[in-house]
């Protein structure tokens, strides 16, 4: 349901039905579902009345407008899940890319490279998630007479209607109480425990909440949870931007860090490790658990990421300037074993042991470096004078 952050709906064909949070749920009211059925059945679909879809030619991210990459487009959402099979068959396939060639030209079967029709639709049977338009699938209407795609009329009105009105709805979604516009995808829409997602810019949260000035330092989670303090009347300590959803805590030693916002939390909590250490302020807020703090350590799931950034900025392949690629490959009987691979002109392979003693020596150093530095900005590879 991704409408929710955007702009609080959800799409039935060209039907927006509002959602709205009760109780820590999502819920629709019933009779907005009723109205959605008793247009469904109105719409009169003659197959034998289709239309040329014209589906425009591919282009990648990067050429194209960050606004248009976001807009409701169905002719090139298609587009882009015919060109997304057509690769993966290719990487499926092994073959290298040398091999490709004009991959991505149309076939005379109307699909990018050698996909056939029921490869096309078989794969994207595997990620349905992915594959409807406005709560629709298109792939069940669609139709190639030879030179050309073809649905029927009255559906592809209806994916006109969607666009309208999907891009009428993001549009007002963007706009603060203040009157500025944020981002397109959702970039000022914020999350709120207590009425779902709101549209707030910078400034507006800012005074909109408190700040958070490290008063639960020490304080466990737990006993936090039964003094029923609430992390969304902060803001994010972390983005300085967002209201906060919730108060991070160290999940090894249980002691509260500080309010984040949905996002912020979500990045240290499942995101990418190395990522978040990266963050302005990432480590600082880390070491706002008292248990790290004092036995200067890190939560272990970061470990691996010091000890990664630490060999690509100190490991070379002979006399190659090149900064190498690491990554853990095994870990056995306390010992990391790290491949580092370099692309240099004469591109090498190599592996790494670092003993546990090692890792708490990097990661102690690393922390030492972010408390000296003070600002939140160390590199997760500033561990020198250790190991």
């Amino acid at each position: 349901m991704p409408g929710l952050r955007q702009h609080g709906h959800v799409f039935f064909g060209d039907i927006a039905v509002r959602c709205y949070r009760h109780k820590v749920r999502w819920m629709y009211d019933e009779r907005d579902i009723r109205a959605a059925g008793r247009a469904f059945v109105e719409l009169q679909l003659d197959l034998d009345d289709v239309v040329d879809v014209q589906l425009p030619p591919y282009r990648d991210i990067p050429e194209r407008d960050p606004e248009e990459c976001h807009r409701p487009d169905w002719r090139r959402r298609l587009v882009s899940w015919m060109v997304d099979r057509a690769r993966n068959k290719l990487l499926r396939e092994e073959r290298p890319y040398e091999e490709w060639g004009a991959w991505r030209d149309i076939g005379p079967n109307g699909l990018p490279g050698d996909l056939t029709w029921k490869e096309f639709v078989t794969s994207s049977s595997r990620a349905r998630h992915l594959q409807n338009i406005a709560g629709t699938r298109p792939l069940q209407l669609m139709a190639w007479s030879g030179e050309t795609w073809l649905l029927p009329r009255a559906y592809a009105e209806l994916l006109g209607r969607w666009e309208q009105r999907e891009s009428e709805l993001t549009a007002r979604a963007r706009l603060c109480s203040c009157g500025a516009q944020g981002p397109y995808w959702g970039g000022w829409r914020r999350y709120n425990t207590r009425t779902g997602y709101v549209t707030m810019c910078p400034p507006c949260a800012g005074e909109a909440c408190q700040l958070y000035t490290g008063h639960l330092r020490g304080v466990l989670y737990d006993a936090l949870r039964r003094l029923s303090t609430r992390a969304d009347d902060y803001l994010c300590r972390l983005c300085n931007e967002s209201p906060a959803t919730a108060w991070d805590h160290c999940h090894e030693h249980g002691y509260v860090r500080g309010p984040l916002c949905g996002s912020c939390n979500t990045r240290e909590g499942t995101g990418l490790p190395h990522c978040f250490l990266r963050l302005e302020g990432a480590a600082l807020h880390l070491l706002e658990c008292r248990g790290c703090l004092e036995q200067r350590t890190l939560p272990r799931r970061f470990h691996t990421s010091v000890v990664r950034a630490h060999l690509e900025q100190t490991e070379r392949h002979g006399r190659c300037s090149r900064q190498p690629y690491a990554r853990e490959v095994e870990h056995e009987h306390g010992v990391h074993r790290f491949q580092l691979e370099c692309s240099g002109w004469h591109a090498s392979r190599w592996t790494k042991d670092v003993t546990a003693s090692e890792v708490a020596a990097l990661v102690r150093a690393f922390v030492d470096t972010a408390l000296v530095a003070g600002d939140g900005r160390p590199s997760p590879g500033d561990a020198t004078g250790a190991g």
